[in-house]
């Protein structure tokens, strides 16, 4: 029975259902709707946690009514029989965990080369320049596999993709610490960044599968917090084990981490959160609530997607986002050394700053993001964190360009990227509105404008310091591109979806 078959009940009906009191009052409650009180239901904090999922909860019945369940049973048939519904479980975030995991060891193992680069060039017999070529390659075989590594997630499921991602980049790494000339060395960055091209798209579709539009911003940041911290424990960590093993065994020991990842990720996740056995309908009304379903893509309209004007304003605006943040990740540790004489483990200290505030940055953007939409809307909810951190990105650049030494270029740089990453999971959420149902394909088409800018950036930055004599042209060159990206922002709109 559907809600417009009784509309004397409708809303009135779910109100007056017991839907989220604890379950150790679960039968009393339900007798005694005005009485029995828990007393947790007294704290303000379980109180506005209850009353947020009670309202997504009688929001996703109200929309969903006459659709079945996975037991075959409507929302509507079970507030006829008068069935009371639980406290969701919180499944969800066993699924975050995992992909904020996931996220710290992907950094981890990318940002541990930029340390070890000095040792490597010098065991290795390398130039600067060779040196350049590594990150850079790494840059490519990631922006040339994006696409088809977020087509395979949305193809076969997230689940099927992800493990083997994480097993193969963990594997490439500690065969990184293996290798005996350039050639090699270059083969394996290649295999290594075309590995980790599909970690993202993936990981971020999955959070879209398990989280309700209401927290895609806060969720994506705690995933790119994540990423974050894994680049800013990757210097200082680095540095220490390589000044007490080598940076063969560095790499040995950091490849490892990710393959006890793989098997918890396996045997735990579902792409569907209806088929986990840890997964109650209240749970599940409450990830369903506020967007429609998403199903599994099949068919991409690829001549859509690559005609969508919205869609480039996207990649042209991620490729301003990761210009300065590749710098952080290959070159500044070389340029505190040897433009303000730090040692090798003071370096990977400084160079650990500007992650470190970044990863606060990813969650307070993605919340603060969220909090926006549900008063601004969608569209300014999201474009306006857009624009403002970007603008933020460029003064603090333009700032570490005229510092005088080590400690305010470093604090300056941490400030360009804290403003950076509060857009961040800002754009990852906008990228899987427009994108929907092929949304791991659309955030690998965005990121692959990171990709670009990981090859432009590292390059660039060493032309710009051998011309100029000096890193500081680069931060100036920063402050530009940033200013791009904020007026990039102005064209995005999260509402309008790729057509399909």
């Amino acid at each position: 029975m559907c809600l417009h078959e009784f509309p004397e009940k409708g809303e009135s009906q779910i109100a007056n259902q017991p839907i989220l009191r604890q379950t150790a009052h679960y039968d009393r409650a339900a007798a005694h709707p005005d009485g029995m009180k828990s007393s947790l239901d007294a704290t303000p904090r379980f109180t506005r946690r209850r009353e947020a999922s009670r309202e997504a909860v009688m929001g996703y019945l109200l929309a969903e009514a006459c659709h079945p369940d996975r037991f075959g049973r409507s929302p509507a048939g079970l507030l006829e029989s008068g069935t009371p519904l639980m406290l969701p479980t919180s499944a969800r975030r066993a699924t975050l965990a995992l992909a904020v995991t996931a996220a710290f060891v992907a950094y981890l193992d990318r940002v541990c080369i930029s340390v070890a680069a000095p040792s490597m060039t010098e065991d290795l017999g390398l130039t600067s320049v060779q040196m350049g070529f590594v990150f850079s390659v790494f840059a490519l075989a990631y922006g040339v596999f994006e696409i088809p590594m977020g087509w395979l997630g949305d193809r076969f499921g997230q689940k099927l993709v992800m493990a083997p991602i994480v097993a193969g980049w963990s594997l490439l790494t500690v065969v990184t610490g293996m290798v005996r000339g350039f050639a090699v060395l270059i083969a394996v960055r290649f295999f290594f960044g075309a590995v980790q091209a599909g970690a993202f798209p993936t990981l971020t579709r999955a959070l879209a599968r398990w989280f309700p539009l209401a927290e895609r911003g806060r969720s994506t940041g705690l995933m790119w917090m994540g990423a974050r911290l894994g680049g800013a424990v990757a210097p200082p960590l680095a540095a220490l084990m390589i000044a007490w093993i080598d940076w063969r065994l560095t790499f040995a020991v950091l490849g490892t981490s990710g393959l006890a990842w793989c098997w918890v990720f396996w045997h735990w996740y579902r792409d569907d959160p209806a088929e986990h056995r840890a997964v109650n309908e209240a749970e599940l009304a409450y990830i369903r609530s506020g967007r429609p379903p998403v199903g599994r893509a099949h068919a991409v309209p690829w001549r859509s997607m690559l005609a969508d004007g919205n869609l480039w304003a996207i990649f042209g605006m991620y490729f301003c986002s990761a210009y300065g943040f590749f710098f952080f990740v290959t070159w500044l540790p070389t340029y505190l050394m040897e433009e303000h004489g730090l040692s090798l483990e003071r370096s990977g200290v400084y160079s650990a700053i500007p992650l470190f505030v970044g990863a606060i940055a990813c969650v307070s953007g993605g919340s603060f993001s969220d909090w926006l939409v549900k008063r601004k809307g969608l569209r300014w909810g999201r474009r306006s964190v857009g624009i403002g951190g970007f603008g933020l990105a460029a003064l603090g650049f333009a700032f570490a360009a005229m510092a005088d030494n080590a400690l305010p270029a470093v604090l300056w740089m941490s400030f360009a990227q804290g403003a950076q990453d509060l857009t961040l999971p800002v754009a990852w959420a906008v990228c899987i509105e427009v994108g929907h149902r092929y949304g791991g394909t659309a955030t690998g088409f965005m990121n692959t404008a990171s990709s670009a800018s990981a090859m432009i950036s590292p390059v660039t930055a060493a032309w710009l310091a051998a011309r100029f004599g000096s890193f500081e042209s680069m931060f100036w060159a920063a402050t530009i591109v940033y200013l791009v990206g904020a007026l990039l922002w102005f064209v995005i709109d999260p509402e309008r979806r790729v057509r399909g």
